[in-house]
């Protein structure tokens, strides 16, 4: 036995097509069956209608009462030789004057007939069925002014309307049936090609794991919403291989930090629990392990903020600050940074500029690139810290005199762990300005570098301003 997953989008597919074909093929039919109902008694009802009207302009003639004997031999002159016709005059009371209807074929609905013309201006055509035999009649009052004179009942066989129509009838119902089967097939079809290239995408993303991320589902080039499905499965297999790189490349940057300072600092270590030494050999081995654990807690910091960025940051809140108290801040960090090498620390800050953030994430941001100022601008030189406002953004500028960037290097400075050639003897893990950039566009800023060789750099970092609804 074939299972049905009725719960399907095939199945679906399926259903609504063919119910939907089926109630238009209803529909339809119904539609045809009573036009041609409507058009067959059209015939009849004019027929009938220029019978009466000629009854009923006859009766008018005679000037005189319905019952007299001259008007009921003139009536029945005039229709007694059509075939199947039937005339019934009535008075203005309901009782039959004269009738084509023989003593032994009563008709038992005059009174009903009569009721319906006598309530109604224009004439009523009725259904009435005489010895089992469908008759139309058309039942048409005679006034004078506002007088009812009488009512005259003219009929006409329509058994032959009525087979053929029920006929039709029967005809369009085995038709509707026959319509089902192919019906249901061209749903099965239809429904087979709709889901045809969803299906393909389905297998395709069934076949994508963690370890082939670089696998794609065909776009079928429909211009419509199964082409949109396969575009953002592909959206979705790009975002979730770049999420799966970073974590690898945060895996491989955490192992890369820390292995160099903890090798280091273990070798210390063992090398000064060696042997016994003097109080001035453990003073100094201890202050080398400092170096090495202030440089590891950095690196772990690093990590830290790497990890913020690698987790998209994008859960900011509510969190506003002054970022002009903020750089006065950074400024006097700045000057102490600098004491040692007799750097001066210049610059104006606009007050009052205030943005939308993480402030510590921002100072971290704007710290990593204060620092690398210091580090590669020469003794006695001077680095300008600025902050103002253009347009709707903040905008902080750091400028240093120092050795400058090349061309060359300057497109590689955001990369993680990437060092100048004129770096090497400067202490750092090349993650400062990597962690920077993605820190101020996390918060929808940006940072621009220039730089000339021997002269100096130029580092602009732009923050939308906190705009206040009023």
């Amino acid at each position: 036995m074939i299972s049905v997953n009725t719960k399907s989008i095939r199945f679906r597919i399926l259903l609504w097509y063919s119910l939907t074909l089926f109630l238009a093929s209803v529909l339809i039919f119904s539609s045809f069956y009573l036009v041609t109902r409507q058009i067959l008694f059209q015939q009849v009802d004019k027929e009938l209608s220029t019978h009466a009207s000629k009854l009923t302009e006859i009766a008018t003639r005679q000037g005189v009462s319905l019952h007299e004997a001259m008007l009921k031999q003139q009536l029945y002159a005039e229709f007694s030789d059509i075939p199947g016709m039937v005339v019934v005059l009535l008075d203005q009371n309901g009782s039959v004057v004269r009738t084509s209807l023989s003593s032994n074929n009563p008709f038992v609905s005059y009174k009903y007939l009569f009721e319906q013309a006598q309530n109604n201006v224009e004439a009523i055509y009725i259904n009435q069925d005489i010895n089992n035999t469908p008759m139309r009649f058309i039942a048409e009052p005679i006034r004078a002014g506002d007088n009812l004179l009488g009512v005259v009942l003219v009929a006409h066989p329509i058994d032959a309307i009525q087979k053929s129509l029920n006929t039709l009838l029967s005809t369009l119902g085995i038709l509707l049936g026959v319509l089902i089967f192919p019906s249901i097939l061209g749903g099965q079809i239809l429904a087979n090609k709709v889901m045809r290239p969803i299906s393909h995408i389905s297998d395709t993303m069934e076949e994508i794991s963690s370890e082939h991320l670089e696998g794609r589902v065909i776009v079928p080039a429909t211009g419509d919403e199964i082409e949109k499905l396969g575009i953002a499965f592909n959206k979705l297999l790009n975002r979730l291989q770049e999420s799966f790189q970073r974590e690898r490349q945060f895996i491989g940057d955490v192992a890369h930090e820390l292995k160099t300072p903890v090798a280091t600092l273990r070798g210390g270590i063992e090398l000064a629990l060696s042997k016994n030494r003097t109080h001035d050999e453990y003073q100094l081995a201890f202050s080398e392990t400092l170096v090495d654990v202030n440089r590891l807690s950095t690196t772990i910091k690093n990590i830290l903020d790497l990890a913020w960025l690698g987790a998209e940051s994008a859960n900011l809140g509510d969190h506003n600050f002054d970022l002009s108290a903020s750089l006065v801040e950074l400024k006097d960090i700045a000057v102490k940074l600098a004491t040692h090498k007799h750097i001066t620390i210049a610059g104006k800050i606009e007050q009052n500029i205030l943005v939308r953030g993480l402030e510590d994430k921002i100072s971290r941001a704007i710290l990593n690139v204060i620092d690398n100022a210091i580090k590669y601008t020469p003794k006695g030189k001077t680095i300008t810290l600025s902050l103002h406002q253009k347009a709707n953004q903040a905008v902080v500028e750091v400028r240093d005199t120092g050795i400058g960037i090349s061309n060359t290097e300057l497109t590689h400075i955001f990369d993680r762990f990437y060092r100048g050639s004129k770096a090497t003897k400067t202490l750092g893990s090349g993650l400062g300005l990597a962690i920077a950039q993605g820190i101020l566009k996390a918060h929808g800023g940006d940072i621009k570098v220039s730089s000339q060789v021997g002269i100096g750099t130029s580092v602009t970092i732009t923050l939308p301003l906190l705009t206040i609804s009023s």
